[in-house]
């Protein structure tokens, strides 16, 4: 037998949902200051003039976006997602 990677439910309301399946601790990050893959063709976030880390230096976290940080994995952005609309070269 192998894993679709999937789940099924059946709503109350009669309804089937397939949604895919994602790992316990998955959260998907939001750190972004515009959508993944908006930038220039080529780029990722971790070569742009805005990513930075969080004050102990452990997690990426977008510059732009400082107001929203918050001290958990939320507000975090992928260093090798697409580059979005904002991305700047490094200086």
């Amino acid at each position: 037998m192998t894993d679709s990677g999937q789940l099924t439910f059946l709503t109350m309301g009669g309804a089937t949902v397939t949604v895919p399946k994602r790992s316990k601790h998955h959260i998907q990050q939001r750190g972004y200051a515009s959508p993944p893959g908006t930038g220039p063709a080529g780029e990722t976030c971790g070569s742009c003039n805005h990513c930075a880390r969080d004050r102990e230096g452990r997690y990426r976290k977008c510059e732009l976006n400082r107001a929203a940080w918050t001290r958990g994995p939320r507000t975090d952005i992928l260093a090798r997602s697409p580059a979005c609309a904002k991305w700047e070269k490094p200086e």
